[in-house]
């Protein structure tokens, strides 16, 4: 019986010689949803997934850890449930300085009769997706007197289910909000989004995968310039900051927002009349740039995506005029 190891990457691993009795099985394109989820949430982005098999845990393990080692990867030991290379918990972001800066928000919005799953189904797919944005402290106010704690998620769960809750996160997210019954949101640093193509995509996989597990029936993620970051990761608020106009007035929801997003979801009654309205992602203009939107179809909607990198200036998709927000 041969001792099995895992190891996942972001980029495709490079060959490796394999010692007599070891033997290496892949690489092989995956998913995060694909993997363990020790494995999944100690990668950025994984991509590809190798196997390697001994007949004994030393070999295995030690050949596992120099193919993670030579391909800034993870390795990772189903026998135990562990990873086990590196040591510790991953340093994926660089140190940050405050200054005033963007942040890229994600929004979520989901049916009422969705609310009362939805903080444990988005906790779940932050945790497999990107454990950074879970929450670390959490309340209604700040100072935000309640610890997360993730063997007993309940007491969050029961937080948010009942009364808009704010959170606190770990870089390079900012935090997160709940407001019952139908958004759900986190914030991220614009600045490691803008210079590592790795988070980009971390983040685009964990927009569509949340919205599909909450069943949203819209979900956008922008880049909102005019907020100052502090030395210990939180925001205010900067001079001149314009604010989005939000989907959710006084009488519930009001349509589809008219301002672009660098990530679009359409679920329920919309995805039909979208699909139809972006005609297989026609190029648009936005002064002297074109974009070619990015469409992705899944099971439960359809994720657009304008542009590699996430910016606070783009074409507004040509959706249709009946199903956007009324103008004041």
């Amino acid at each position: 019986m041969s001792y099995d190891v895992e190891v996942a990457t972001h980029d495709r691993p490079g060959a490796i010689e394999a010692p007599d009795g070891v033997t290496i099985d892949g690489p092989f394109a995956v998913e995060p949803d694909d993997l363990a989820e020790p494995l999944a949430a100690a990668v950025l982005a994984p991509r590809w997934l190798t196997t390697v098999s001994a007949g004994n845990a030393d070999s295995a393990r030690k050949l596992g850890r120099r193919l993670a080692k030579l391909n800034e990867g993870t390795a990772y030991d189903p026998q135990e449930d562990a990873v086990f290379y590196p040591r510790g918990k991953p340093k994926r972001v660089p140190a940050a300085k405050p200054e005033k800066t963007s942040i890229v928000r994600l929004e979520w919005y989901l049916p009422a009769e969705r609310w009362p799953a939805a903080p444990a189904e988005l906790v779940a797919t932050l945790a497999r997706r990107c454990p950074e944005t879970l929450p670390t402290r959490y309340g209604d106010f700040e100072p935000l007197r309640e610890r997360y704690d993730p063997e007993q998620p309940d007491a969050f769960f029961d937080f948010a289910r009942a009364d808009s809750t704010f959170w606190f996160s770990s870089r390079p997210s900012f935090g997160g909000h709940a407001i019952p019954p139908h958004r759900l949101g986190i914030d991220l640093d614009w600045r490691v989004l803008e210079t590592d193509a790795r988070w980009r995509e971390a983040v685009a996989g964990l927009f569509a995968a949340a919205a599909g597990a909450l069943g949203a029936f819209y979900a956008e993620c922008w880049v909102e310039p005019g907020w100052n970051v502090s030395r210990n990761n939180r925001l205010s608020i900067a001079a001149g900051r314009k604010t989005r106009a939000a989907a959710v007035g006084r009488d519930g929801w009001t349509g589809l927002p008219a301002e672009p997003a660098w990530l679009a979801w359409f679920g329920g009654e919309y995805r039909a009349p979208v699909a139809a309205a972006l005609d297989g992602g026609a190029p648009m203009r936005k002064g002297l740039r074109w974009v070619t939107p990015e469409i992705t179809v899944h099971d439960e909607g359809l994720c657009v995506r304008l542009g590699k990198q996430p910016r606070a200036k783009l074409p507004a998709l040509p959706l249709p005029p009946e199903l956007l927000t009324p103008r004041d």
